[in-house]
Parts: structure tokens; sequence; C-alpha cells
């Protein structure tokens, strides 16, 4: 029993190393930019290609969300959040992979509800910690935004479909690396303030 705990013990410290570390943030603001731009200058973009797009950046989000969730910093509220956000992501990843829609009405409607969805959980969740809070309420407030511009404005086709959400990962993308930056100020002047002190 003991083994096993000792066991547990390293893989949650293990998982909040990784989920404190900015470049965390960072590589799912470029791996954003890049489904984003592979999903708008895709040539002839059908149901089956965009729903790949998106399901590959549900994964690596969720995953993302869920290795956050593990964070030492933050209270359980924005944990808890951030593990059903991510749990969330990866099941709507995975229904795309597993049963691309053939109905464009379907995959907007899914793609619509999740964006809504996460939005509203991280403008939430963004209260539950200081670091890169502005970032995070923004954030929130752009898949809310999203997610209610595909579900309210009739949209054509495969292709305007991926325009839309290729431009908006991108500006999502952009907005997390700039957050990634964020938080790597704070852990340096996080390092640098026991430094400062015990040399005092």
């Amino acid at each position: 029993m003991t083994g096993s705990s000792g066991m547990a013990d390293q893989a949650e410290t293990m998982m909040q190393a990784l989920a404190a570390h900015w470049g965390l943030v960072l590589a799912m603001g470029i791996v954003s930019i890049l489904i984003g731009v592979i999903a708008i200058v895709a040539p002839g973009a059908t149901l089956v290609t965009i729903a790949i797009f998106f399901a590959v950046w549900l994964f690596v989000s969720g995953i993302v969300e869920v290795v956050q969730s593990f964070t030492v910093d933050g209270d359980t509220g924005g944990r808890v959040l951030n593990a059903i956000l991510g749990v969330l992501s990866v099941i709507v990843g995975f229904a795309l992979l597993r049963a691309p829609f053939q109905s464009l009405e379907v995959l907007i409607f899914v793609l619509g509800i999740f964006w809504v969805a996460q939005g509203i959980m991280t403008f939430i969740g963004a209260f539950q910690r200081k670091d890169g809070r502005n970032w995070k309420v923004f954030m929130g407030i752009l898949g809310v935004i999203a997610g209610t511009v595909i579900l309210l404005y009739p949209i054509s086709s495969a292709v305007t479909l991926a325009l839309l959400g290729g431009i908006w990962l991108i500006i999502l993308g952009i907005m997390q690396i700039v957050a990634g930056w964020q938080l790597r100020k704070a852990s340096k002047a996080g390092a640098a303030s026991p430094t400062a002190t015990a040399a005092a």
C-alpha cells in the first residue's frame, strides 16, 4: 500500500510540475495557430477534413486542461473546472474522429455548443487564479462569441466553417502564446523572490 501511495504521489508531483510550466500554454498556442492556418488554407475542405482538424485540436487542448488541473496553485474549484473542460474536450474530439459527421448542421451544433461551454468555463476559471487571469477572461469571452456566431448565423459550406474556425483558432493561439509569456515572467519573478529574501 505504501509503495502504491508513493507512486501516486510521484505521479501527481510530475503532473504538477508539468502543469505549472509556462511552456505548456505556449505550446498550446502554437498548436492552435498551426491547426487554424491548416484549416484556412486546406484546399477542397470536406466535413471529414474539418472534423479531423478540430478533433486534433480538441484532443490536444483537452490533455492540456487535464494536466493543468493538477497545478499546485489555484483552488479546488479551478482545478475541477480544468479537469471537466479537459475531459469534455477529449470526448468531443474522440467523437469527431470515430464518426465524422456527414451533416454540416450537426457539426456546427457540436462545435458551437462546445465553444460556448468552453468559453464560459474558461471565463469562470480565470477568477480561480491570478496568473494569466486577464488573458483567460479574454479567451473565455472569445470562445462564447465564436460558439454563438456559428450557432446563430447560417453557414452554407464546410469551407466557410473552416475559415471561421481557423480564424478563431489563430486568434486564440496568439492569445495563448501571450498568456504563456506572461506566465513565464510570473514564474521567473516568483523564483527570484526567495533568492532575494535569502540574500537579505
